[in-house]
C-alpha cells in the first residue's frame, strides 16, 4: 500500500483500527516502542541485528514484541509483522531537533528512508508520528473532540458572517451599488472557512470511527460556498476569460493565513488601485443561479448576451427569449424569480431596520 502523505497514515492509525488498539495498548502497559511501517528490503539497510519474523499483525502480538527494546517492523499494508527487535542505525548526521534516543532514531529513519515511523514514549505516554519531514503527536479522543467542537464554534461565526455579507452583496448588486470591499468581505470569509475546514478534516482523520455527527456538523456549515466563491469570481473578475479554478486557489492561498487587503484581492480580480473607489458591475451569474430549475448553460447563455446583471434585470421577456434554451416559461421563471428575490431582499432590508 505505502503512504504518499502524514493524512494518509493519520486515516490508518485512527481509532476503531487494529493497528491502533495496538499503540494504545502499548500506552496503556506503560511501555515504550518504535515501529517503522515499511517492506523489510527498504528498511533492512539500516538494521543491525534483531530477527525476521512472518506473523500476522494482531494487536496483543505487536504490544507484546514493544517490550523489547529494538524497533518492529510491520509491513506497509500493516497486516504482518515481519522484523522485531531491530536495533536501526539511521544516518548520525540527519538533524534532529529529539532528545530521546528512540525519537531521535525515529525522526532520522523517517528522514532517510522517507518511509513512516511510529514512536510511544515510555515516560509521556506519547504517540509520534513521523514522515518524511513532518511530526505528528496523536492526541486521544477526548482531546481532538474538543479541538473540533472549538473549530466548529469557530466556523459557525465564520457562516454567520458571511450569510451577512452576502446578503449585503446580493442587494447590492441589485441595486447596482457593488464597491469592491462588499465583493471582497464575502471571498475573505470563504477563504477562512476553506483554511478552517484543512484543520478540521485533518483532526477528523484522528477522530476515526467519532467523526459522523461533527463531519456532519461541518458539511453544513461549508454548504455551497465553494461554488459561490466560483460564481462571485465570474461575476467581478474584470478579464471574462481565463481560469477560474486557477484563481481561486490563488485566492484561497491568499486567504489562509491573515485576512488580505482589499487591494491584493482586488489585484487577483484585476483591477488596479485606482479602481478601488469605483462601482462594480455584477454579470449576474451568483443571481441566476438562485432561481430554480435554471441550467448552468442557459445563465453562461443569458450572461453572455446581457453582460451584466443590470440589463438582465432591464430586460424584458420578449429578449430574454431570444436566448437559446429560454422559451416562454422560463422567461416567466427568469422574472418571476428576480422579482422575489427583489421582494425577499426588500422585507429582510425593512426588518432589520
Amino acid at each position: 500500500m505505502g503512504f504518499a502523505t502524514i493524512e494518509e497514515l493519520l486515516r490508518e492509525v485512527a481509532p476503531g483500527t487494529t493497528f491502533r488498539d495496538a499503540l494504545d495498548r502499548i500506552v496503556e502497559q506503560g511501555h515504550g516502542g518504535l515501529i517503522v511501517i515499511s517492506e523489510l528490503e527498504e528498511v533492512e539497510e539500516i538494521i543491525t541485528s534483531g530477527f525476521k519474523l512472518d506473523a500476522r499483525l494482531t494487536a496483543q502480538r505487536l504490544s507484546e514484541l514493544s517490550k523489547m527494546d529494538g524497533a518492529i517492523v510491520v509491513g506497509s499494508n500493516l497486516a504482518k509483522i515481519t522484523y522485531a527487535n531491530a536495533h536501526l542505525a539511521p544516518d548520525p548526521t540527519i538533524e534532529s531537533l529529539e532528545t530521546g534516543t528512540r525519537h531521535k532514531a525515529a525522526e532520522q529513519t523517517a528522514k532517510q528512508l522517507k518511509l513512516p515511523v511510529i514512536a510511544i514514549s515510555e515516560r509521556r505516554n506519547r504517540i509520534t508520528a513521523y514522515f518524511e519531514e513532518e511530526r505528528y503527536i496523536l492526541r486521544e479522543i477526548a482531546t481532538i473532540m474538543s479541538k473540533v467542537n472549538q473549530a466548529l464554534l469557530i466556523m459557525e461565526q465564520y457562516r454567520g458572517n458571511y450569510d451577512d455579507d452576502l446578503q449585503e452583496l446580493t442587494a447590492l448588486e441589485l441595486d447596482g451599488n457593488v464597491l469592491p470591499y462588499h465583493v471582497v468581505n464575502p471571498i475573505t470569509t470563504i477563504g477562512q472557512m476553506l483554511t478552517l475546514k484543512k484543520e478540521i478534516n485533518r483532526m477528523f482523520l484522528e477522530l476515526g470511527e467519532e467523526k459522523t455527527l461533527p463531519s456532519r456538523q461541518l458539511g453544513n456549515m461549508i454548504s455551497g460556498i465553494e461554488e459561490d466563491l466560483e460564481f462571485i469570481i465570474k461575476d467581478f473578475r474584470r478579464d471574462p476569460e481565463g481560469d477560474v479554478d486557477k484563481l481561486m486557489k490563488e485566492i484561497i492561498d491568499l486567504c489562509s493565513e491573515t485576512p488580505p487587503s482589499t487591494k491584493k484581492l482586488m489585484a487577483l480580480l484585476g483591477y488596479e488601485e485606482e479602481n478601488l473607489d469605483e462601482f462594480l458591475q455584477s454579470r449576474g451569474y451568483r443571481v441566476l443561479h438562485k432561481i430554480p430549475r435554471l441550467p448552468h448553460v442557459v445563465i453562461a447563455r443569458i450572461v453572455d448576451k446581457f453582460g451584466a446583471l443590470e440589463n438582465i434585470l432591464q430586460a424584458r421577456q420578449d429578449d430574454l427569449q431570444d436566448v437559446k434554451g429560454v422559451a416562454e416559461t422560463r422567461s416567466n421563471t427568469i422574472k418571476a424569480g428576480l422579482q422575489r428575490l427583489e421582494n425577499r431582499i426588500t422585507i429582510m432590508e425593512d426588518l432589520e431596520s
